[in-house]
């Protein structure tokens, strides 16, 4: 799988939300939680309207949920915040999390059947 661009700067844009999140005191957790799902959203769904396969789709989803996944347990681990709005304890990482494997199902399944409905 070949990562363009896009793809950097979106898993960059997690990482950055994540160090705000956990080591900045002045940040909006709330806020921040809810950018975080906005953009993970836009991840799983930017890809479905370029010209790109199914499976090449599949494995970006894949991919950007077992790193998210990573990063929030690394972040959790190390953070320094008390209350961060992103941790392992929190119902918006769980939130984001079920959504993305909700689409990879969906996904692996449209491969199964042969089906290309975006």
């Amino acid at each position: 799988m070949n990562l363009k661009p896009n793809d950097y700067v979106i898993l960059a844009l997690l990482l950055i939300l994540l160090v705000i999140d956990h080591f900045m005191d002045w940040a909006p957790h709330n806020i921040i939680s809810w950018i975080f799902v906005g953009v993970i959203i836009y991840s799983l769904n930017y890809k479905k309207y370029k010209d790109t396969s199914i499976k090449e789709i599949l494995n970006w989803q894949a991919l950007s949920t077992a790193i998210i996944v990573v990063m929030v347990i690394v972040f959790t681990l190390i953070g320094n915040e008390a209350n961060p709005g992103i941790s392992l304890t929190s119902g918006v990482f769980y939130f984001s999390i079920l959504l993305s494997v909700f689409d990879l199902v969906y996904q692996w399944r449209q491969i199964k059947q042969g089906t290309n409905d975006r």
